[in-house]
C-alpha cells in the first residue's frame, strides 16, 4: 500500500510539480493537470491586454471633437429652420403704423397658408428689398379706389381696422379699377397716403411672399 502511494506521489510530482492532496487518486491528478493546462490556454497574456487597451483608446472621441460635432448639428438645424420655417426681419419706416413701428424686429412663419388681413414679409419685385405690407385680396377680385379715399373690393368696402384713406400712387403704372389673376396677392400698407405696395408694383405671387408676421419685438432705432 505504501508503495502504491509512493508511485502516485511521484506521478503527481511529474505532472504538476507538487504532491497530491490526501486521498486524491491518480485519475484525479490527471484531471487536475488538464484543468490547469486549459486555464493557462484561456488566460490572456500581457500582450493581449495591451492590445485591447490600444483598441479602446483608439475608439475614444476627444471632448473637442464631440463639441464640434454637436455645434455642426445645431448649425444645420438652425439653417434649415430659418430657411424653410421662420424668418427674421427689421422693419424700417412707419408705413405699417401703429401695428408695426420703425425699428421693430419681426418674426415671420412660412408654413401657414396666407389669408386676407395677414401682415406679411415680401420681396419687392422692383427693388429686390424686403417689405412688410398687409394682404387685402387674394385671387380673382376687382379693386377700386374712390375719390374720397375708399378701397372697394368687388364693389364693397372691406371690413378693415385701417383708418387711413387709400390713395393711388402718383407715377405708378398700376391703374384702377384693377383686376387680379386667380393666384395673385394684393398688398397694401396700413398707412396708405403714401408708400410702396401693390399700388406701385401690382399683385404678387406666393413665391414672392416670405412669411406672415407672427411676432413683433419693439426695438425702436435699430
Amino acid at each position: 500500500m505504501d508503495e502504491l502511494l509512493d508511485e502516485e506521489r511521484k506521478a503527481s510530482l511529474e505532472q504538476t510539480g507538487r504532491d497530491p492532496p490526501h486521498g486524491e487518486t491518480r485519475a484525479g491528478i490527471h484531471r487536475h493537470a488538464e484543468y490547469e493546462t486549459a486555464g493557462q490556454r484561456h488566460r490572456p497574456g500581457k500582450h493581449a491586454a495591451a492590445k485591447n487597451g490600444q483598441k479602446t483608446s483608439r475608439k475614444r472621441i476627444s471632448p473637442l471633437l464631440r463639441f464640434l460635432i454637436k455645434l455642426s448639428v445645431v448649425a444645420v438645424i438652425l439653417i434649415v429652420v430659418f430657411t424653410f420655417v421662420l424668418g427674421v426681419h427689421i422693419h424700417h419706416g412707419n408705413r405699417m403704423y401703429p401695428f408695426i413701428m420703425d425699428g421693430d424686429l419681426l418674426i415671420t412663419y412660412k408654413l401657414d397658408p396666407y389669408r386676407v388681413g395677414d401682415a406679411v414679409a415680401y420681396r419687392n419685385p422692383q427693388t429686390g428689398e424686403v417689405g412688410i405690407s398687409r394682404i387685402v385680396a387674394i385671387g380673382e377680385n376687382e379693386l377700386e379706389i374712390t375719390e374720397i379715399g375708399e378701397l372697394l373690393i368687388n364693389g364693397y368696402v372691406p371690413s378693415e381696422s385701417v383708418f387711413y384713406p387709400t390713395r393711388e400712387l402718383e407715377g405708378s403704372e398700376v391703374s384702377f379699377p384693377y383686376k387680379m389673376g386667380t393666384t395673385g396677392y394684393f398688398l397694401l400698407d396700413d398707412q396708405r397716403e403714401n408708400g410702396s405696395d401693390s399700388r406701385a408694383f401690382g399683385e404678387l405671387t406666393e413665391d414672392d411672399l416670405l412669411g406672415k408676421v407672427v411676432y413683433v419685438l419693439r426695438r425702436r432705432g435699430i
